[in-house]
């Protein structure tokens, strides 16, 4: 026989204990929530959701090797191959090689403004390059982004 318990606009509702409840709340009825950290999981996204959130990003520190990570998520490593030249590896791949990436930077030491290209899209990686004209440079913040399915 199910439990129902109903005070302050809340309604507990569970058929065996109050452990595990489903909770009804009245609009207005939550004014200062305190939960215990794990205490409210989201519910599974949709199909449009789920391709509007970042499957992988990165900032990291273009001017040392390999690159420092400042942050990140889905990024293993930042590898350098050349001045200017970077591969961004994913912890987990994406399904395929179509997915989108996007990256920017900071003006190298010299305050010249310099181009970031993202080309050479695989599962597991991407490049980026950092150009100012037909010239590489190494800069010191470079920050990319990754959507796919």
């Amino acid at each position: 026989m199910p439990t129902t318990i109903t005070s302050a606009g809340i309604t507990f509702n569970d058929a065996t204990s109050l452990t595990s409840a489903n909770i009804t709340l009245a609009d207005g009825a939550v004014t200062n929530p305190k939960l215990a950290d794990g205490a409210v999981t989201a519910a599974k996204l949709g199909t449009t959701e789920q391709k509007q959130i970042a499957k992988a990003w990165v900032n990291f520190n273009g001017t040392t090797s390999p690159g420092t990570i400042r942050s990140s998520y889905n990024v293993s490593s930042v590898t350098k191959s050349a001045t200017g030249r970077w591969t961004v590896n994913f912890s987990t791949p994406m399904a395929n090689a179509n997915y989108s990436a996007v990256a920017s930077g900071s003006r190298d030491a010299s305050g010249s403004q310099v181009g970031v290209f993202v080309l050479n899209f695989l599962a597991g990686s991407f490049d980026i390059n950092e150009l100012a004209g037909a010239t590489f440079f190494d800069i010191p913040i470079v920050t990319a982004s990754v959507f796919a399915d």
